[in-house]
């Protein structure tokens, strides 16, 4: 709690809708034209970083480069610049109403004649709250009852493990996926793979052939990025089922980097050292990482702060959509409201990164843990949300944002 302010009072829980209305009805209603725009092209542009220059070329899309993403150097020897996202809710903070239109353009892209069961596969940590959302938005569109969800994780669990796969150029790159539970009747004979970007695809190739390993029953796959950047490479032919890709925009990044630095004791040392850390979950939730066949909306597990201007809803780490569903809900009831999230990933101030706040990682792992862009001098109240325990949160982050802590943990 912000020891700044009175003691939060139970609010009015504001409505948590189970799910989106169909199409064309409801608060979620658009039109064909809004799910279909104009594609937009652009000529390139350069963005010097404090790593290196990295030339980018918009080569088609419904979105554009301005609205979608910005740039900036990372703190990472394999991969020296971050496509950071202005739709996700991550590092940079943004209005709820925004990151569902991009959810729910991306969903209107993904084939509706996929063989079910489906299976919804969003890659911890940028692409759960997404992947979660497109989820909701497939069901409502297509009407079906057969699509689920999971998520990778970074969280080890008591609970049998499906596979695992590499992200080679992530700072966190392991990934776990765990048995869905309950286990299905039938396994599935789609996937739709969601990722906030692709570049080489590599990760998704890897996430595809672990998970056709664990269910060779699979038949076809549709990848949905909100940033496709391979500029017409072959990936989807290595894939190991037929594969379709779609993206709100489509180009090519062309990274010139800046002169490494030497392999010992310097950043890839300390980078290699960190890079596959996981956490431990002794108790846990299934808010995705054991697999749903329906969208949730549980509120937090006590009453909310008092509401008293514009609003920051901070999740943390794998813990975003539920944060978002309620920053959501807010903004429909009419107030000011941005959502965004903590993150492993290590990223320089500049670029898109205006301030950085750097604490201890909730889920235990030992890994420095960042919050970008949150100035605590712009006005906004912060309400922290987690999944793992008050006291789990560093209270260095709570002072530095004067936050009131909320949880949805038992």
């Amino acid at each position: 709690m912000n020891p700044n302010r009175s003691a939060p009072v139970a609010a009015p829980m504001p409505a948590l809708p189970a799910t989106v209305g169909p199409l064309g009805h409801g608060p979620y209603a658009h039109s064909a034209a809004e799910r279909i725009p104009t594609a937009i092209t652009s000529g390139p542009r350069s963005f010097r970083l404090s790593t290196g220059r990295l030339d980018v070329a918009v080569l088609g899309g419904t979105w554009s480069l301005d609205d979608l993403c910005d740039f900036a150097a990372r703190e990472n020897p394999k991969r020296g610049f971050l496509v950071v996202s202005r739709v996700l809710g991550r590092h940079l903070p943004v209005a709820p109403s925004a990151m569902r239109r991009s959810a729910r353009d991306l969903a209107a892209c993904i084939p509706v004649d996929l063989p079910g069961p489906v299976m919804v596969v969003g890659l911890a940590e940028t692409a759960i709250c997404l992947g979660q959302t497109i989820h909701e938005e497939l069901r409502a569109r297509w009407g079906r009852n057969d699509v689920r969800f999971i998520h990778s994780t970074r969280q080890r669990l008591d609970h049998p493990l499906l596979c695992r796969f590499e992200e080679p150029h992530s700072h966190a790159s392991a990934h776990l996926i765990y048995s869905p539970e309950p286990p299905a009747t039938e396994p599935p004979r789609s996937l739709v793979l969601v990722d906030d970007e692709i570049s080489t695809g590599t990760t998704i190739r890897n996430l595809a052939d672990a998970l056709v390993e664990a269910w060779p029953g699979l038949e076809t796959i549709a990848v949905a990025t909100l940033t496709d950047w391979s500029a017409g490479s072959a990936w989807p032919l290595a894939m190991p089922r037929p594969t379709t890709s779609c993206s709100l925009l489509r180009g090519r990044l062309d990274w010139t980097p800046r002169a490494a630095a030497g392999p010992d004791g310097g950043p890839a040392a300390a980078f290699e050292a960190v890079a596959g850390s996981l956490g431990r979950m002794a108790v846990h939730e299934n808010f995705g990482r054991l697999g749903l066949s329906e969208p949730i909306a549980r509120p937090p597990v006590a009453g909310l702060p008092a509401i008293t201007g514009p609003l920051r809803v901070v999740g943390t780490g794998e813990f975003t959509y539920l944060p978002f569903r309620l920053a959501e809900a807010l903004e429909r009831d009419g107030h000011d409201v941005v959502v965004q999230a903590t993150s492993r990933s290590p990223a320089h101030v500049g670029g898109a990164m205006r301030t950085k706040l750097r604490f201890e990682d909730n889920y235990g792992t030992g890994v420095p843990n960042y919050l970008y862009n949150a100035d605590p001098a712009d006005g906004r109240s912060t309400w922290l949300a987690h999944e793992t325990g008050a006291d789990t949160i560093d209270p260095a982050l709570v002072h530095a944002l004067g936050a009131d802590v909320i949880g949805w943990n038992a």
